[in-house]
């Protein structure tokens, strides 16, 4: 799927290790949607089965990805938040802490 010209799907990478979003491209998600939305940082951010790095590995995103989001909630924390959000049409979390909000999700 494509959002705001962002590829946005599975990869099959490792932990992000850097801060969000930093020099990925500005995008626009639609004001009307109900959904959240939220781009990740530079790098391969894994998908995780539960809001813990202990948990399984589901699969990952691509770098700068443009994902939706159908909510968040209080997890393991990293770096200096606990906020892991809820990937939304499929299965998995990820984590707060290597994703920039571009529209606010509800929190579950």
């Amino acid at each position: 799927m494509i959002v705001g010209g962002v590829a946005v799907g599975p990869a099959v990478a490792g932990d992000a290790a850097s801060r969000p979003s930093a020099g990925c491209p500005r995008v626009a998600v639609d004001a009307d949607a109900n959904t959240g939305w939220v781009q990740t940082a530079r790098v391969y951010l894994r998908i995780r089965e539960h809001p813990t790095t202990r948990s399984r590995v589901l699969g990952s995103l691509p770098p700068c990805a443009v994902v939706a989001v159908a909510g968040s909630q209080a997890g393991q924390r990293i770096d200096n938040t606990r906020t892991w959000y809820r990937l939304e049409g499929r299965e998995g979390w990820v984590s707060g802490a290597y994703a920039r909000i571009l529209r606010p999700v509800l929190t579950s």
